[in-house]
């Protein structure tokens, strides 16, 4: 086995265990206050919400990368628990547009906080790298993300992987 080969499976295996830590990262419930917790996906749907007042759910959707039926179950629970709002698109009467309610916004701004405190320890801890490892590591990354968009898509369409 080539050292680049032994390299690429090093990383994929740090990948997987940087996928499955944070599987079960967004498997605790977050406390938003006064006994009140969501889910990560419920709060990562408050987020595109409220960084995109006002789009209908099928954007939403697109945005956590999720289907129109999930975001539309989760925009009703959300609703239910009194997060979110729907109102009907103005000249589209079969359009539904989410927006956040105060709860709403009181949660989404404990989140927002949350994720700057630690996108700035990771900057910090990422200033070390030159610009052009960090390009690098993008492009990996990005190539890796096609892999899994083209097997999660042969998965779909066949209803299991080849090979």
């Amino acid at each position: 086995m080539s050292s680049k080969e032994e390299t690429i499976k090093h990383m994929t295996g740090r990948l997987m265990r940087i996928i499955n830590k944070h599987l079960r990262i967004e498997g605790q419930p977050i406390p938003i206050g006064d006994g009140v917790e969501l889910r990560p996906g419920e709060i990562h749907c408050l987020q595109a919400i409220g960084l995109n007042e006002g789009s209908n759910l099928k954007s939403v959707a697109h945005v956590l990368g999720v289907t129109k039926s999930a975001i539309s179950q989760m925009v009703g629970k959300l609703e239910r628990r009194g997060f979110v709002r729907k109102e009907r698109a103005p000249d589209n009467n079969k359009e539904l547009l989410a927006f956040l309610t105060e709860d709403g916004w009181v949660a989404f701004r404990k989140h927002q906080d949350f994720h700057e405190r630690h996108m700035h320890n990771l900057m910090d801890r990422l200033d070390e790298f030159s610009d052009p490892q960090l390009a690098a590591t993008t492009a990996i990354l990005a190539v890796i993300e096609t892999v899994v968009d083209e097997r999660m898509e042969e998965i779909l369409t066949s209803g299991r992987p080849k090979g």
